[in-house]
């Protein structure tokens, strides 16, 4: 018993850098937010408003609306990126020249190593330029349009961050699904293609039901980096045009660092924070569900 108390706080004394700086990095920063979210907090005083900034946050309508576009960028993001993965993923498992599914695999990769910053800029400068130089615009003109704002046009906005990405197919994701599917057993497409059925019920019947951990983990990841990120709003149009393309973590950050409005904005963090949990405790629930039918 003694040995194992001593080495019971070994490991305790190794873990307490790690704490700490959780502690230090996010477990404080967290708590601050929550307590200033009510307040009227400027970075250098705070007056206690109680829930004034949770009030307000439900009748802004500029939040609703920043909302909207969130879920409308979130569930067009999960469906074209998963749906885009999972089909490349399907065509490679079913080739059967090992070498060139692994040629395949380097190429589809490869884009993952360009960085973000890179990738959107090659968007917002070439592919969606509002000037006639612009790639899209190039084509159009072939075919006797008219050139179009894309980013800096209001109607036009949300769409091109919508096509933003094309053919939405993440290195990371494609690779998981593959992998996925080369551990489902053969003995299972053996027996199905002994009762004759097609690809479309061996991707429904098998396929799906078999991957739907790493369907799981990609629908959180994307939840959570969605509620998150607001990069394209920042470099592509700032929130606009007329909060166009505006998302919750694009308005949080201009009400607390050009308004200056620090606690309405740890108020709409904290609110970001709950609808995240609730998702998540939610899609954990309804998988579990459907893995303890099948």
């Amino acid at each position: 018993m003694k040995t194992y108390r001593k080495s019971d706080l070994f490991g305790y004394v190794w873990m307490l850098p790690a704490f700490a700086l959780i502690c230090i990095f996010s477990i404080y920063p967290a708590a601050s937010a929550l307590i200033h979210s009510f307040t009227n907090w400027d970075l250098i005083s705070a007056s206690w408003t109680g829930v004034d900034n949770f009030a307000r946050l439900f009748k802004d309508n500029i939040f609703w609306k920043s909302c909207e576009n969130l879920i409308i960028l979130m569930v067009t993001g999960l469906i074209f990126g998963n749906v885009a993965a999972l089909s490349l993923a399907e065509l490679l498992h079913k080739l059967k020249s090992e070498k060139c599914s692994n040629v395949y695999r380097f190429l589809f990769i490869l884009p993952a190593l360009v960085p973000g910053m890179v990738n959107m800029l090659i968007w917002t400068k070439i592919v969606f330029s509002p000037f006639s130089n612009g790639l899209m615009n190039s084509i159009l003109a072939n075919f006797g349009m008219d050139t179009q704002g894309w980013y800096m046009q209001e109607n036009q906005a949300l769409l091109s961050m919508i096509l933003t990405g094309f053919p939405w197919v993440s290195g990371t994701s494609f690779l998981i699904y593959l992998a996925g599917l080369n551990n489902i057993p053969d003995s299972v497409y053996e027996a199905l293609d002994l009762d004759g059925a097609g690809t479309w019920k061996r991707i429904f019947f098998i396929d799906l039901p078999l991957l739907k951990s790493q369907i799981k983990y990609f629908v959180m990841l994307g939840i959570i980096g969605g509620m998150q990120s607001f990069s394209m709003q920042l470099v592509f149009t700032s929130g606009g045009p007329n909060y166009a393309t505006t998302v919750p973590g694009y308005y949080m950050y201009e009400k607390a660092f050009f308004s200056g409005e620090f606690g309405y904005a740890a108020a709409i963090g904290f609110f970001l924070f709950l609808i995240t949990l609730i998702i998540t405790v939610i899609n954990n629930k309804f998988m579990k569900s459907t893995e303890e039918i099948a």
